[in-house]
C-alpha cells in the first residue's frame, strides 16, 4: 500500500491515476484528504486482514505452532473483490486495472 497525503502527492507518483480519479469524481475536498492506494484487490484484502477491519482477529505474526497461517489459504482477490463490492463506495475505489483508492474524505 501506498498511502499519499494529498493528490498533489499522489499526481506525481501516479499521473495516469490521478487523471482516472479527476475523471471519474471530478475536483473535490477528497483531493486534500489521504489517498491509500492497494496496487491489487489482493494487497487490499491482506491490508484489511492485518490492518483493517479484521484487525481483532490478530491473524497477522501469529505463532500458530507448526500449523499453517491461515491467510496463507485465503484467496485474496475473491475476497478483495468482495470487499470492495460490499465496501462504502463513497471512500473505496476500484480502478479500471484494478488498483483500489481508499480515501479517508469520501469522494463528494
Amino acid at each position: 500500500m501506498a498511502l499519499y497525503n494529498s493528490f498533489e502527492e499522489l499526481k506525481v507518483d501516479k499521473p495516469e491515476l490521478a487523471q482516472e480519479l479527476l475523471e471519474v469524481f471530478d475536483k473535490g475536498e477528497w483531493q486534500e484528504s489521504n489517498l491509500s492506494v492497494y496496487n491489487t484487490l489482493e494487497d487490499f484484502a491482506y491490508y484489511e486482514l492485518t490492518e483493517g477491519c479484521y484487525i481483532d482477529n490478530n491473524l497477522v505474526d501469529q505463532d500458530y505452532h507448526s500449523a499453517p497461517n491461515p491467510i496463507d489459504y485465503i484467496d485474496l482477490e475473491a475476497l478483495g473483490e468482495a470487499l470492495v463490492e460490499s465496501g462504502d463506495e463513497s471512500c473505496i475505489y476500484r480502478t479500471e486495472g484494478d488498483q483500489v483508492v481508499t480515501t479517508d474524505w469520501g469522494w463528494s
